[in-house]
């Protein structure tokens, strides 16, 4: 009996000398293309050996001897290349003994000078996130394929020079008045209207030279001049001096008739 003892002992102390050696996760990319543009692209991925419960794939991209990671990964509603582990590509594992695979999409994104430094041969690979958000500690560190990139290398960015500001002084500028010329005072100039002329048909007033009775008056005969209107007044006064001088000689004639009995 005691030897019995001794012996469960002496293999207690066997299994604390030798733990067991537990098994690692493995994640192998299956499926890739071997060369990459700017476009996005698809891989496939096995994962192995990890516990039951939702995992998260990340995908880098990475010169060979660098630590210079770039990449996007598109998780089912957005693309993601931050450090947050929840925000990558979800998979589900059921057990430790089943193999896990997805199909994701990933693309280069936009790394910077110091990530890529031209066209050439890269590495790709996938790290894994378990469900608390952390690395996978017992991921093989080799999980690895070689791709080629065939992207320009991008264009560094010009540092904008600052402008330098105006003065306050020269920002402000004094607003000039325009004066408007004053309308000049419009000259009126004032036609006389024209004199009336004469009237060429003047009425004239005539008297009838011819014989008439003693005590007949005179008839005013009225006729019209047809030329300078000085001339027929002229002409008018002397027809009344012929007129008179006619009367007053037969007046006299008459009277002297009568005194002598004639």
């Amino acid at each position: 009996m005691f030897r019995e003892i001794c012996l469960i002992f002496l293999a207690f102390l066997l299994l604390l000398a030798f733990p067991t050696k537990s098994f690692a996760v493995t994640v192998s990319i299956t499926n890739y293309p071997s060369s990459i543009s700017a476009d996005p692209f698809s891989i496939s991925v096995s994962i192995l050996g990890a516990s039951s419960g939702t995992n998260y794939i990340r995908v880098d991209l990475y010169k060979d001897g660098t630590q210079n990671y770039f990449g996007d990964t598109y998780n089912g509603s957005d693309w993601y290349n931050g450090s947050e582990g929840k925000q990558y590509y979800p998979i589900t594992i059921i057990d430790s003994k089943s193999t896990a695979s997805a199909t994701l999409q990933t693309r280069t994104g936009v790394p910077s000078i110091s990530d890529y430094d031209g066209q050439g041969s890269y590495k790709m690979r996938v790290r894994r996130y378990t469900a608390s958000g952390g690395l996978g500690s017992e991921d093989p560190n080799n999980t690895s394929v070689a791709v080629t990139i065939s992207i320009p290398t991008p264009t560094p960015t010009p540092t904008p020079t600052a402008t330098p500001q105006a003065s306050q002084s020269q920002a402000t500028a004094t607003p000039t008045i325009a004066k408007t010329p004053s309308p000049s005072p419009t000259k009126t100039t004032i036609t006389p209207s024209p004199k009336p002329t004469e009237d060429s048909s003047i009425q004239i007033l005539a008297f009838d030279t011819s014989p008439t009775p003693e005590n007949k008056p005179q008839t005013a005969v009225l006729g019209q001049s047809s030329g300078n209107a000085g001339f027929y007044f002229i002409l008018s006064g002397a027809l009344l001096l012929v007129a008179g001088l006619y009367i007053f000689i037969r007046k006299n004639k008459f009277s002297l008739k009568d005194k002598i009995g004639i």
